[in-house]
C-alpha cells in the first residue's frame, strides 16, 4: 500500500513548519530577554547613523560628488529599515539591514547597531510566528524566500 504523493508532500511540509518553529523556539530560549525591542533598535539605528546635511561633505582633493554617493545609499537604506522596524515590517528591516551590514565601510557601532537590530527582529518574528501570528508568519516566509 502506498501513500499518495499529495499526502506525502503535506506530511513533508508539516513536519519541515514543525521543527522550523521548534528551531525558533529553541532559539528565543538561548538568546535570552536581555535583547531591545525592535522600536529601541530603531532609535539605536538613527544614533549610529546621524542625518547629516547635504553641505556637511567636506570638499577635500578627489573628492567629488560620487565620494558621499554609498553613504548617501546606506542613509536611505537605514531610514528604511528604520521606517520598517517601527511599523512591524519584519522581512523588509530585515532584508534591508542584511544588506546594510554587507556594507564595507561601517565603523564598529553602525555594524553592532545593524546587528542588533536584525537579531531583534529575528526573535520578534519568530516569537511571534510561534504564536501564530499571520503576518509573521508571511514574514518568515518572505525572508525564507530572500535566500536567508
Amino acid at each position: 500500500m502506498s501513500i499518495p504523493l499529495s499526502e506525502s508532500l503535506a506530511a513533508a511540509r508539516k513536519r519541515t513548519r514543525t521543527l522550523f518553529l521548534g528551531s525558533a523556539a529553541v532559539a528565543l530560549m538561548l538568546a535570552g530577554c536581555g535583547e531591545k525591542s525592535p522600536a529601541q533598535n530603531a532609535a539605536a539605528l538613527e544614533r549610529a547613523f546621524p542625518a547629516k546635511p547635504p553641505d556637511a561633505a567636506v570638499a577635500g582633493p578627489g573628492s567629488g560628488p560620487r565620494s558621499t554617493e554609498p553613504d548617501t545609499r546606506i542613509q536611505q537604506a537605514v531610514s528604511l529599515a528604520v521606517s520598517a522596524l517601527r511599523t512591524n515590517g519584519y522581512a523588509e528591516a530585515f532584508v534591508t539591514l542584511r544588506s546594510i551590514q554587507a556594507a564595507p565601510q561601517l565603523t564598529v557601532d553602525q555594524y553592532t547597531a545593524i546587528q542588533n537590530a536584525r537579531l531583534a527582529v529575528e526573535h520578534d518574528v519568530a516569537a511571534k510566528a510561534a504564536a501564530g501570528d499571520p503576518a509573521a508568519l508571511r514574514a518568515l516566509q518572505a525572508i525564507k524566500a530572500s535566500g536567508h
